[in-house]
């Protein structure tokens, strides 16, 4: 029920202040109470009663109940810490003007398009520079690295895989991404029948997953049925059970009290079955969802694409709750993603589609009241089977994670689960620029 952890002695952040307990609970309470719209604390601290520091060196947590996953928390990006004060005194600046940490790299320079960082240490083995670089295609990716004008790529595609076999310079990771590529439908929308559940197994019924994973991905995924990744953590095949059945699809339609139109759009009580759908600008979005507006037009449902360019804007915009997105959680623990995508207590975000089951939110609680492996697992299976009875959004696919680097990288290695590999460790063989 308590949990003391001790901060290594002499560290200090970026700005030359001491990073004490002090200053770590600070960053815990911001990240813990500032991440989420409103008054929603995030999720993954609702077992966490209170954060204290008793003494300089000692970070104390204190839990409601006995909660083994608590590393889940301590591990993530939302338990990044940086220098609270700091961030206090630059506002919208801090993690572009400064950011203040307290790893071997310190900020340099910050824009959309380029991160430029600076070795801190006097560690001579270490690169003394890091570049990060946003190249919007994974063909400019491709080339990029074959062209030496970057050490790494993320995000490659199959050509990119064509054009890298065999070439000696290059080590390739492929691997499931943790993530889950879903159709949000707002429950609150009655008028198009998307709190109706025969409405939602009908949509994804009525999807082709196989083909999203073969043209929309070219081959670099899985179909997904249900919600949680293959071959990650708490995985269960025979929980994720589906299939794509359009002839069901409109049988369900059908008893749901939708019938063909003039133009062969679904009606019921003078409302077509036809809404715009919020998507990012991004190719693989785009070509995944004109797939998924083939098949739903196929049974008579009518999805226009609203394309949103920024990720931040994209997010403001779900936030308004449109009547249908596609979106991409992209997540280190799957299961403490679908509590925070699909359960009643995050709506209105990230649960944006406003989905409640009481089945899933008490399957929730018991994993996170689960107090060993098998539990957690039991627990998780229970989660699969209830979210693909009751749909809360519609699994589509998970596309795979696709790392290339030269070889002359050493100390890189993106481990299955990893959103952003560490680079601590990196290091470049003597004698190579």
């Amino acid at each position: 029920m308590t949990w003391d952890l001790t901060l290594p002695s002499g560290r200090r952040f970026h700005s030359g202040s001491p990073v004490t307990a002090t200053e770590v609970v600070a960053t815990l309470e911001a990240l813990r109470e500032e991440c989420l719209p409103g008054d929603r604390q995030l999720w993954y601290w609702d077992p966490v009663a209170a954060i204290e520091a008793p003494d300089p060196h000692t970070v104390r947590l204190r839990l409601h109940h006995p909660y083994p996953r608590l590393f889940t928390l301590l591990w993530g990006t939302h338990t990044a810490v940086h220098e609270e004060a700091q961030r206090q005194s630059l506002g919208a600046d801090f993690g572009r003007v400064q950011a203040s940490g307290t790893g071997p790299y310190r900020l340099v320079s910050w824009d959309p398009n380029r991160i430029d960082l600076t070795r801190t240490g006097s560690a001579s083995d270490l690169p003394s520079s890091m570049t990060f670089t946003w190249l919007p295609s994974a063909q400019q990716r491709c080339d990029a690295l074959l062209q030496d004008g970057v050490d790494c790529a993320h995000a490659l595609d199959a050509d990119a895989l064509t054009a890298l076999a065999g070439d000696p310079r290059f080590t390739i990771c492929r691997q499931p991404q943790p993530s889950n590529m879903y159709l949000a439908l707002d429950w609150v929308r009655h008028d198009l029948g998307f709190d109706d559940i025969r409405v939602r197994r009908a949509i994804g019924m009525a999807i082709d997953r196989e083909r999203l994973v073969r043209v929309g991905l070219g081959g670099l995924g899985a179909p997904a049925y249900g919600p949680a990744p293959p071959g990650l953590e708490f995985h269960d095949p025979a929980a994720a059970t589906g299939t794509y059945d359009p002839p069901a699809a409109r049988a369900l339609l059908a008893a749901a009290g939708w019938a063909p139109g003039p133009d062969g759009i679904l009606t019921r009580a003078g409302r077509q079955l036809a809404t715009e759908c919020v998507i990012q600008d991004d190719p693989v979005f785009a070509q995944v969802f004109a797939l998924v507006a083939e098949d739903l037009r196929a049974v008579g449902i009518a999805m226009y694409a609203r394309s949103v360019v920024a990720f931040a804007d994209f997010y403001a915009a779900v936030q308004q709750h449109p009547a249908a997105s596609i979106s991409k959680w992209l997540w280190p623990d799957p299961v403490e993603a679908l509590i925070g995508f699909s359960s009643t207590c995050t709506a209105p975000f990230p649960n944006w589609q406003r989905a409640s089951s009481p089945d899933l939110d008490a399957a929730f609680e018991g994993f996170i009241r689960a107090l060993d492996q098998t539990d957690q697992q039991a627990a998780a299976s229970q989660i699969q089977r209830v979210f693909v009875r009751d749909l809360p959004y519609v699994p589509l696919v998970t596309p795979d994670d696709i790392w290339a680097w030269n070889r002359r990288v050493k100390g890189f290695t993106p481990r299955l689960g990893d959103l952003y590999p560490p680079y601590q460790d990196l290091r470049l063989n003597p004698g190579q620029p």
